[in-house]
């Protein structure tokens, strides 16, 4: 074959120096390949591992050729938002919970919030009012997560059991808000409210053999769940059975997320994994559509952008990436300990100020972030007097979970120029995703870790959800 009609096979240039590398490579494990053709089988495995690796990276190398830029150099020319133009006010705050919130997630209208906590109970609140629509009562108190369907007729609920409980939920016709007579009442499947509504069990799906820590609708009919077991699998609510797994980590599958309405047909969801990697799965096909290789910690959160080209994925590390699917690769990099560095010379030389303060009322400890830089960060919070009393709940404790700048949670704004991120001593802190700049924090009214944010679908409020048992609503 002529050089060139070789080469042609490639749709990208390649430098010469690492062309030739990798054809030696490649020639030399074909030799060994030709002198182990009769050697043993495990002999033949490792050399096919060999080739297979060298492929590999001569696919990031070509990758890597038509990288050639990221979004904040594209972005130079947009104006900076200032940093006092984007505060949210504290609408509201939702109480009613005995302990930490696990999960929140708005409905389609963003005229409701469904909230999940480790009490064993999940309500739906009114977002606008505060007032409490449902209560639902859930047999495993280890709640990890729920999800609303899109018409708003059931919601479902997961956790350390290994099953996801889909419960129905009666259509609202009254404005009054819940209020239960006697604490009895929540002691059964089918409980009435003072408004004469009840919620009852559909269906508990059982397959999984480990514990599920996310599970999201899509569409009215079907549920898709991750679970510590490495696999996700997706469910058929009205036949109530398993329809599929999805089957690919190396780990445990710690977080997934659909993609919004009307984008691709309600076909793709994408899961994260203790492996380090995030997968974009499509209901069609049997293997993964394309896989990430994030980061060598766990990948704790993923949300997809608005535009449903793009999806933002924080990890243990407490890197948050953003990986778009066209061009395969990624396109921004935020870093929360890069940017108090930045940010602390700044203020030595006095050209800046300190943004990033403790997220709570607090009394000062020194921790250590990196080898060169250290943050004053809060160590203990006050706790409500009886949230304290009851029985050492972990509300009443901040050092119960290891102490890290992972990142707990996401969510982007309407327009997805804004990021929402979690971190553990520092709130919910604000970045402008086209400058790559933090631009405020959130959440100090809280007394205790924030874990959960969620933006309203309309993008005019959003919720944070903290282990000080509340829910708080914030507005434009």
């Amino acid at each position: 074959m002529h050089p060139e009609s070789r080469n042609s096979t490639i749709p990208f240039p390649v430098q010469k120096s690492d062309s030739s590398v990798f054809q030696g490579k490649l020639q030399q494990s074909l030799k060994m390949q030709e002198q182990v053709d009769q050697a043993p089988l495990s002999k033949q495995i490792e050399v096919a591992k060999e080739k297979a690796k060298l492929l590999y990276d001569e696919i990031i190398n070509v990758k890597r050729h038509t990288q050639d830029t990221n979004l904040q150099r594209v972005s130079a020319n947009v104006l900076t938002i200032p940093r006092d133009s984007w505060k949210l006010r504290l609408y509201n705050t939702l109480r009613g919970h005995q302990n930490k919130v696990a999960k929140l997630c708005w409905n389609a209208e963003s005229t409701k919030i469904l909230s999940a906590s480790q009490d064993g109970y999940m309500i739906i609140w009114d977002a606008i009012t505060g007032f409490k629509k449902q209560a639902i009562q859930l047999d495993n108190t280890w709640v990890l997560t729920c999800s609303m369907s899109p018409n708003e007729n059931l919601v479902a609920s997961a956790g350390l059991d290994n099953n996801c409980t889909i419960y129905k939920i009666k259509s609202d016709t009254s404005n009054n808000p819940v209020q239960m007579r006697q604490q009895q009442q929540f002691r059964s499947n089918i409980f009435p409210l003072q408004t004469g509504f009840s919620q009852s069990v559909q269906s508990i799906f059982k397959s999984h053999t480990a514990y599920i820590s996310e599970c999201e609708f899509i569409g009215n009919n079907s549920i898709v769940t991750a679970s510590g077991d490495m696999t996700c699998m997706l469910w058929d609510i009205t036949k109530g059975f398993k329809s599929r797994d999805f089957i690919d980590h190396v780990g445990d599958v710690l977080c997934l997320t659909v993609f919004p309405p009307n984008i691709l047909s309600d076909n793709l969801f994408i899961s994260g994994s203790s492996d380090g990697y995030a997968k974009v799965w499509d209901l069609r096909s049997q293997t993964p559509t394309q896989s990430f290789s994030i980061s060598n910690s766990d990948v704790n959160c993923v949300r997809v952008f608005p535009d449903g080209n793009t999806f933002a994925v924080g990890s243990d590390d407490g890197q948050i990436r953003l990986i778009d699917l066209r061009s395969d690769c990624e396109v921004a990099h935020y870093s929360l300990i890069s940017e108090i560095r930045n940010m602390q010379g700044l203020n030595e030389t006095g050209m800046g100020s300190q943004l990033l303060s403790p997220a709570t009322p607090f009394e000062r400890k020194t921790y250590s972030l990196g080898n060169s830089y250290t943050m004053l960060t809060p160590s203990s919070a006050p706790i409500n007097a009886t949230l304290a009393s009851s029985d050492g709940l972990s509300i009443s404790s901040r050092n119960s979970t290891l102490e890290n700048s992972g990142v707990f949670s996401l969510d982007f704004g309407k327009s997805g120029r804004l990021l929402y991120s979690c971190y553990s001593d520092y709130g919910c802190v604000v970045w402008d995703t086209l400058k790559n700049e933090i631009i405020g924090t959130l959440g100090n009214e809280h007394l205790n870790k924030i874990n959960k944010v969620a933006v309203s679908p309309d993008g005019v409020a959003l919720a944070t959800g903290s282990w000080d048992a509340t829910v708080k609503v914030w507005s434009v």
